[in-house]
């Protein structure tokens, strides 16, 4: 019976309905991932304004601190502090690229699903008038279309990024997720090594007071 042919047209949408939910379930664990960007980006910038006010302060009172850190100590630790604000700006960057991301998916579901909804009630008056005439209309959104006109007044070069990703990605349902999560990596990444040279620069301040 499992093998009836009769069936077949209801196993395929049983299979295609358990894929969209697991697509759908996949999708908002990763929109859950990428709220851990906020309290990152929140951490790096407190450190960013400490860092930028310890520089401040060695800078200003280079002359007092020079007979206790040497002059080695001074510059290795102003190099340890430079190097973590680096690592500060980038991870800020791929924070705001992160959050960009996800503000633009969500409008775009928003409007999407807005505009579906309007689409779908006209789609199924359309159906029932060419079932009328006996005739076959092939419905349904044209996402190439919607794409290249959603691209054309882009940059040429933007244009060939964004083809070349698409093409990249084609048939990934989380093809949207993908350039997020890696902006939630970057910047995670740059955020750990922003703290190690904040914490290189204290280590290296004692070290050099201690020898001096």
């Amino acid at each position: 019976m499992t093998d009836d042919s009769r069936t077949e047209a209801l196993r395929e949408w049983n299979s295609l309905a358990r894929e969209n939910t697991e697509n759908a379930v996949v999708s908002s664990m990763l929109e859950a991932a990428l709220t851990a960007s906020e309290p990152v980006e929140t951490f790096s910038t407190w450190l960013l304004v400490a860092t930028a006010a310890v520089a401040s302060f060695l800078i200003a009172n280079a002359e007092t601190l020079m007979p206790f850190i040497s002059r080695a100590g001074f510059v290795t630790c102003g190099v340890f502090l430079c190097v973590s604000c680096i690592f500060g700006l980038f991870s800020k960057v791929f924070a705001v690229r992160c959050k960009i991301g996800v503000e633009t998916g969500n409008a775009v579901r928003k409007t999407f699903s807005e505009h579906l909804a309007k689409y779908q009630a006209e789609e199924e008056r359309i159906q029932k008038g060419a079932a009328f005439w006996g005739i076959d209309l092939q419905s349904g959104i044209r996402i190439e279309r919607v794409l290249e006109e959603f691209l054309q007044p882009f940059p040429r070069w933007v244009r060939c990024i964004a083809q070349r990703y698409l093409k990249k990605h084609a048939g990934n349902p989380q093809i949207g997720y993908i350039s997020q999560m890696r902006s939630l990596y970057v910047q995670g990444a740059a955020a750990f090594l922003q703290a190690l040279c904040f914490l290189g620069f204290l280590g290296t301040g004692f070290i050099f007071a201690a020898a001096a």
